[in-house]
């Protein structure tokens, strides 16, 4: 047995009777020169939750005293939850009096107290803050003649932050602030103390809004000297040394389709009819040649992850010289990519596929609505026949794969995403549902068969790789979802779902008023999406195997997968040491999904904020929406236009309404009046607060 283990299981051993580090140490015999090893291995153990110190200095197993590592989650109110690492354990309360020091975000180690019952979530106790979840804080400061208070962006902390007047550092009233905290609140207290260690600017200055939360996110938007350095010795153009060794593919008739405002160009397409088979080329920008592995450029893209896009600005993972320039797939100039050439038969299965490094020149650089247009019969500036007949073409294979995916049950979900306007101030003018349209559709597709080619490649010959990973749906929130649709009359039939019962729901519901609001609890009722080491399904796609390898400008994960298919492309190996290479994959793979998250929030936050700056202008008007959602405090509606509001309880004063989770509705006890999901309601706008993203709804009587 390993001394790890020894040690684990001897700590195991002694449950009822623990025992101190030095006291463990003579029980197992540790000699003196071993015991700074022994030591190591105890830290080890702690640092990765298996054992705990208690606070007389004894040393237990976590498992044994429901002891568990995991985040803090504020609720903007006294109390929090503790998310735990561990899946398998539910979400723990932790009363005012429990959290210790602990505050929204920190990384804590828990005890569970109670058990949870049928109506309350089990209850626990902060025994430690391992790591504090951030030290700076975003907020508006709010000036008094001899101190301030700093008002938290984000709410979930449940505090202002107390500034003495020697800590202002020169803040104004109204300013948008970065604040340090010097203490967190003790027991009885409720305001930190903090010194405030920027300015960013005034709350009201146009555009403030938006980067105040790149702020809060702690999203950098200079790049490191040295990366910049190292850009800059990047020739402006490509070398004889860059062409080198590479499939010349500029004789081929390639285009870029993207949206208009976009700036860089990750991906191209050419394609071929043969018969009734397809040749379809996805070209993508070829990052790694630019992107040396372990260089400054490197570890800051690791770093970031992804680019983050906050409306009228973005976050970018590469510095514009690349990301906009040498890498992206530009017209009328040479690139270099990564290319997979996939045979498409007349069934839509890929029969056969290849790899290469290349260099393309794009003909075209097409815009969405221009092309959607033109397929789509509606208006044609195209004068280019050649250019006509490939859109064609590709019109034709769209149709094809998706209605293969479909058969395999690849889930299509029908959901608007929102579309934010802004003026030249960064203000919201207009909020409206993005359009979907069929050319978004083909290059959609088209990326979904290579990535799904390039995972199956390598999946099959078990090579460390980065997966793209979607589990089957929690069956709990399942059960909810199938009483909702039990009220619109829909069911499942079975108790295992499969994505093609999905796929065929979709398709029942599809033409109905109820179509959106469905597809978009469907998704809600699923698991999330993530980067794995390890091949998994997608669920959502059906499909055995698949990646991201079609945006390395903009995703890591994509970056890295570059990297593994350029050495098979050459016959090199990507590792000396496979499992230590798996190990690192692992990591990079958390990672990439953390940084996802963190950006995925942080773009959703903008979006909330600006709708409720939206709707501050028309406080007083009366809309049409939907139910989208029930609470035990309100009735959530969306508007056409995607915005989403809370009619609170307390507002229905016609009656006392009662939120019934097992049928999913909600009703009122004298007049048996019911709301449920899906349902068409009148609201007014009452309340809207961009600071808050919080918009206000109150119902009223259909005068139709």
């Amino acid at each position: 047995m390993k001394i790890r283990e020894k040690i684990y299981q001897a700590i195991r051993s002694q449950y009822s009777n623990p025992l101190k580090a030095e006291d463990l140490a003579k029980f197992l015999g540790i000699s003196r020169g071993d015991y700074p090893m022994f030591l190591s291995v105890i830290k080890d153990l702690e640092n990765e939750n298996l054992i705990l110190e208690t606070k007389k200095g004894k040393l237990v197993a976590s498992e044994d005293y429901s002891v568990y590592l995991g985040v803090l989650q504020g609720s903007g109110q006294d109390f929090s939850y503790f998310i735990p690492d561990d899946k398998k354990v539910k979400d723990i309360y932790i009363a005012p009096n429990k959290l210790n020091g602990a505050i929204h975000k920190d990384r804590v180690l828990v005890k569970k107290i109670k058990e949870a019952t049928n109506e309350k979530s089990p209850e626990g106790e902060v025994l430690k803050v391992v790591e504090r979840g951030r030290d700076k804080l975003v907020g508006t400061f709010q000036e008094n003649k001899k101190f301030g208070f700093v008002i938290l962006d984000d709410k979930k902390y449940g505090f202002d932050v107390f500034v003495p007047a020697g800590n202002v550092n020169g803040a104004r009233n109204k300013d948008k602030v970065l604040v340090k905290l010097l203490k967190v609140p003790a027991k009885g207290k409720k305001h930190p103390e903090g010194v405030i260690t920027e300015v960013i600017g005034h709350k009201d200055d146009p555009g403030i809004d938006i980067y105040s939360i790149a702020k809060q996110y702690n999203f950098p938007y200079k790049f490191p000297k040295k990366v910049i350095e190292q850009v800059d010795k990047i020739p402006d153009d490509l070398t004889n040394k860059d062409r080198k060794n590479r499939i010349d593919f500029r004789d081929l008739f390639t285009v870029t389709i993207d949206g208009a405002d976009a700036k860089d160009f990750d991906d191209a397409i050419s394609i071929e009819k043969d018969g009734d088979e397809y040749i379809l080329y996805v070209h993508i920008a070829d990052v790694t040649h630019y992107v040396e592995k372990g260089s400054a450029l490197d570890k800051e893209a690791y770093n970031r992850g992804t680019s983050i896009y906050l409306l009228d600005r973005v976050v970018p993972m590469l510095p514009k010289k690349l990301s906009n320039g040498l890498c992206s797939l530009n017209p009328n100039v040479d690139r270099l990519a990564v290319t997979v050439r996939m045979q498409i038969g007349k069934t839509g299965k890929v029969k056969d596929y290849k790899f290469y490094e290349s260099i393309i020149n794009s003909n075209y650089r097409l815009v969405y609505d221009d092309v959607s247009d033109y397929l789509e019969g509606k208006n044609n500036i195209y004068t280019d026949g050649f250019l006509t007949e490939k859109l064609d073409i590709m019109k034709d294979l769209q149709a094809l794969r998706k209605k293969k995916r479909q058969e395999r049950g690849s889930i299509d979900f029908d959901i608007a995403e929102t579309q934010v306007v802004l003026d030249e101030n960064s203000r919201a003018i207009d909020v409206k549902k993005a359009d979907r349209r069929i050319a978004n559709e083909i290059i959609e597709e088209f990326m979904l068969i290579c990535n799904e080619t390039v995972a199956g490649h390598f999946g099959f010959m078990d090579y460390p790789f980065i997966y793209r990973v979607h589990d089957k749906p929690d069956q709990e929130k399942v059960a909810v979802f199938r009483n909702i649709l039990a009220n619109f009359g829909y069911h499942f039939k079975g108790s295992t779902l499969h994505a093609k019962d999905y796929q065929n729901l979709l398709e029942d519901i599809k033409g109905k008023p109820e179509a959106a609001m469905i597809s978009s609890l469907l998704l809600r009722s699923m698991q999330k999406a993530k980067y794995s080491e390890e091949p998994g399904i997608h669920f959502g796609l059906a499909a055995m195997f698949y990646t991201h390898f079609t945006s390395p400008i903009r995703r890591y994960p994509d970056l890295f997968i570059h990297r593994i298919v350029k050495d098979f492309i050459n016959h090199r190996e990507s590792t000396n040491n496979e499992a230590v290479f798996r190990d690192y994959i692992a990591k990079v793979a958390e990672n990439c999904s953390n940084t996802e998250r963190r950006a995925e929030q942080a773009e959703r936050e903008v979006v909330d904020m600006k709708c409720a700056e939206y709707m501050e202008d028309h406080v007083g008007e009366i809309f049409d929406g939907l139910v989208s959602g029930l609470t035990n405090f309100g009735i959530f509606v969306e508007l056409d236009n995607t915005i989403e509001g809370l009619v609170q309880f307390q507002s229905m004063i016609d009656d006392y309404y009662v939120f019934d989770p097992d049928k999913y509705v909600v009703y009122g006890e004298r007049s048996k009046r019911r709301y449920m999901v899906g349902q068409s309601v009148r609201v007014k706008v009452v309340n809207s607060d961009k600071d808050k993203r919080e918009i206000d709804f109150e119902l009223v009587e259909d005068e139709r």
